[in-house]
């Protein structure tokens, strides 16, 4: 299971990074490493242009945890765009979410910065 965490983890970075070049931010989403290995990207419309983040955690939580439920996959993360506030600084983060079996399995937050045509990501 580790190594379909990191690949989970690096695979998130890499996406949030394609959406963090185009638009400076991004709503949740999430991915996950089906029965037989595939990775899969998930996101979410609720039929609202501009949906509460809230509202579209709940529903890739909802739908990561029946699959994992029903054995159709080994494991799934969701990534959330989210600031971290250290004193009186504030830095731009992403949480990812990991989900194993049917249960929460690990949660990391990753600062970034985004630069010309790069984001960096600081891992602690």
């Amino acid at each position: 299971m580790g190594t379909d965490k990191e690949k989970l983890v690096q695979i998130i970075k890499a996406q949030a990074q394609a959406f963090l070049l185009d638009a400076g931010e991004f709503y949740p989403f999430g991915t996950y490493v089906g029965k037989n290995g595939e990775i899969v990207p998930i996101s979410a419309y609720l039929g609202d242009d501009h949906p509460a983040s809230l509202d579209l955690i709940e529903f890739l939580e909802k739908a990561l945890k029946e699959k994992l439920a029903n054995g159709c996959i080994r494991i799934a993360a969701i990534a959330i765009d989210i600031l971290i506030k250290e004193d009186i600084t504030a830095y731009d983060a992403i949480e990812i979410r990991i989900y194993a079996n049917d249960n929460f399995f690990d949660k990391r937050k990753i600062r970034y910065e985004i630069q010309e045509n790069l984001v960096h990501f600081f891992e602690s």
